[in-house]
């Protein structure tokens, strides 16, 4: 007889409890957790040097496109994913969900490879800037549809299992995006001035990658200890009768996780108002030791003052928090509330410096990477406690509504901080430029 430890869950009867031998299905969930957010990270990494510089600036020239693109991204991007989360939550009751995993996992494969021919086949032209803007949006909206169907699904299905799994989904996800920068800093640094090859070599490593989530799904199924912990969630809810769900269900879970799921919103809201955004478009100071040993190439330091930056660091901020969990979730909030505080530190950075209307405090590059590392150290480690936190603050026959709500959240969170980035961009800006 196992008993699940929650308040008001349900025993059910078990064999012998399978062992996850040498953590392989671990080590395969972070595999899989690489595709969780492989769409966002792989646009917004190759965006700046290949569709705003190389596509949307032609002779280096600013135009409508150029200064629009990123955050026409971010909304193209977060949009329809936030939308599909929430149909998801009742499309659960078609079928098992590892096959809302699999389906867009194929789809995207299909959706990386049509862009993978786009880059190879077109050439910038002025005639063709305006459609190739619409189309990559198309095309973004597109993936990421798929991709809020995936995030939603997986972090479900292993809500079924310890919570080290949802620890290892978040881990997997940071690595991917450290990855992805890793990828982008190596082919731009060797193929520098070659922003069609470097994007080429970029988007088909980013092909291989979501293959190697596919594969990772597979061997998964495959695995007693999968089978045993999908198993026992599904007896857990047949005899809570919460098998099939339904907004009362749905209301019911939300009560029970309001707070974490506060948490995961803001913690992301904050996060993506940050990063890529404003970041990205955060030129180097005119003081600081950084400043004089960083390369004076400018796509290089981008990668690394921002991109690097973000993915190391909140990487090692979710491996932490696989380690140390504190806050405890009745605290966790005031962490999370004052990371609200970076918005306008990095306001005040050289943000938008060539149109801006209000002065710089903070001029020096030190400054602005330490704040960089600080944010994104707390972003990976409160957001992975907080998603960690709501599966295991609701009875067990609710932990996979719970998961599910928890990504949804995420997303609205991810489309919040998407919002609020595009009304600071154009907050900042003098009036003649708006």
């Amino acid at each position: 007889m196992v008993i699940i430890n929650r308040s008001n869950t349900y025993a059910v009867e078990q064999e012998a409890f399978p062992r996850d031998k040498y953590n392989i299905v671990y080590w395969l969930v972070i595999l899989v957790g690489f595709g969780v957010l492989l769409p966002w990270n792989m646009f917004i990494t190759i965006a700046p040097e290949y569709y705003v510089n190389y596509w949307f600036k032609p002779d280096g020239v600013e135009t409508w496109y150029s200064k629009e693109f990123m955050g026409s991204l971010t909304i193209a991007s977060q949009l329809p994913n936030a939308s599909i989360n929430v149909f998801n939550l009742f499309l659960i009751i078609a079928g098992p969900l590892i096959y809302r995993v699999f389906a867009p996992v194929c789809f995207n494969i299909v959706n990386l490879t049509i862009i993978l021919i786009l880059v190879i086949v077109l050439e910038p032209t002025e005639d063709s800037m305006s459609w190739f803007f619409w189309v990559t949006l198309g095309m973004a909206t597109s993936i990421n549809f798929s991709n809020g169907l995936y995030e939603n699904s997986v972090y479900g299905v292993f809500a079924d299992f310890p919570h080290t799994y949802i620890g290892a989904l978040l881990i997997g996800n940071n690595i991917c995006g450290l990855l992805i920068t890793v990828v982008k800093i190596g082919v731009t640094y060797f193929l520098n001035d070659e922003p069609k090859l470097v994007a080429i070599v970029y988007f088909g490593i980013s092909l291989v990658i979501l293959l190697v989530c596919a594969i990772a799904l597979f061997f998964i199924t495959k695995q007693d200890f999968y089978h045993y912990h999908h198993q026992k969630g599904m007896e857990i809810r047949e005899k809570a009768e919460t098998d099939r769900p339904s907004p009362s269900i749905l209301w019911t879970t939300f009560t029970n996780c309001y707070g974490q799921l506060f948490n995961v919103w803001f913690c992301f809201a904050v996060t993506l108002t940050i990063f890529p955004v404003m970041m990205t478009v955060t030129t180097r100071g005119d003081s600081g030791f950084l400043n004089k040993i960083m390369s004076e190439n400018d796509e290089i330091y981008t990668l690394l003052t921002s991109f690097l930056v973000f993915n190391l660091f909140a990487a090692i901020g979710s491996i932490v928090a696989s380690k140390i969990h504190w806050p405890t979730p009745r605290y966790l909030k005031f962490a999370i509330i004052l990371r609200a505080l970076f918005i306008p530190f990095f306001f005040f950075c050289n943000y938008r410096v060539q149109t801006r209307a209000y002065p710089v405090f903070f001029e020096s590059t030190d400054i602005f990477v330490i704040g960089g590392i600080a944010m994104s150290f707390s972003h990976g480690y409160l957001s992975a406690l907080a998603m960690g936190y709501t599966p295991n603050v609701v009875p067990s026959h609710y932990s996979r509504f719970a998961a599910q709500l928890s990504v949804c959240t995420l997303m609205v969170g991810l489309l919040t901080g998407g919002l609020w980035a595009v009304v600071i961009e154009h907050f900042v800006d003098k009036p003649s430029i708006l």
